[in-house]
């Protein structure tokens, strides 16, 4: 799962196996999923029961393989993998090309959901691009919104400098963990948190679910209770 992108109906099929155990549906019979397994894989602070998305998982864990490609580029694979696809760019604007290999799509697609959690952080600027790169880190993007101004597109940080800069340093951080490391955690959060967050209505109606169910998490009875309720809450009792 950390190398290759899983394959959908893969992902599906251990969803439904899944699921059949979870509502004691018998192989080869027909049974009734009371609660959308979106919603079960939800944290329990959201409603769900905190199962795993197997493809949001995947693309984190394939994010983990780019973070290496970024923050290691004279490692041997990442040299092999940058002169084979973008010899003379960045992978952060690299392509898909043509014939590139399935391990490659697979990094793509993990880079193009990830990279909302990713800030430069500057020394020289030498290697970070004004309207390219994302490196402002008071902003949702990191990235310079305005229109780029035509002959500048490449236009580098340090050119915003004076002479001796100000001592930054130009590397990676990931703004989902304090020390600025990636974290297999933290991306497969940052993935779900958007999807829930946007199923939720936005932030403050997230804020509010997650406190009622907090409460109903921390009631001092015995677990089946706690599911019962549960099931009572999300409508999943048979009437």
């Amino acid at each position: 799962m950390s190398i290759f992108k899983i394959p959908v109906n893969f992902c599906d099929e251990l969803r439904a196996l899944i699921s059949r155990f979870w509502w004691g549906i018998e192989e080869n019979k027909r049974g009734i999923n009371w609660v959308a397994w979106r919603k079960l894989c939800q944290s329990k602070s959201l409603g769900g029961m905190g199962f795993r998305d197997f493809r949001l998982f995947n693309i984190a864990l394939l994010g983990k393989q780019v973070w290496r490609l970024l923050t290691e580029p004279e490692s041997l694979w990442a040299r092999l993998i940058r002169a084979k696809y973008y010899p003379t760019g960045f992978i952060m604007s690299a392509s898909l090309g043509h014939n590139s290999s399935y391990t490659w799509r697979g990094f793509l697609e993990a880079r193009d959901l990830l990279c909302g959690g990713w800030r430069r952080r500057i020394e020289d600027g030498l290697s970070t691009r004004v309207w390219g790169d994302a490196w402002l880190p008071e902003t949702q993007t990191g990235r310079i919104l305005s229109l780029q101004v035509p002959g500048y597109e490449n236009m580098l940080v340090a050119e915003l400098m004076e002479e001796h800069g100000s001592g930054w340093n130009d590397t990676l951080l990931s703004v989902a963990e304090k020390d600025g490391e990636y974290s297999v955690r933290s991306a497969y959060r940052r993935l779900t948190g958007d999807r829930d967050a946007l199923e939720l209505g936005g932030v403050s109606n997230w804020e509010k679910e997650r406190w009622l169910w907090n409460r109903l998490w921390k009631v001092p009875v015995w677990p089946r209770v706690k599911l019962f309720f549960w099931q009572l809450c999300s409508e999943a009792l048979a009437t």
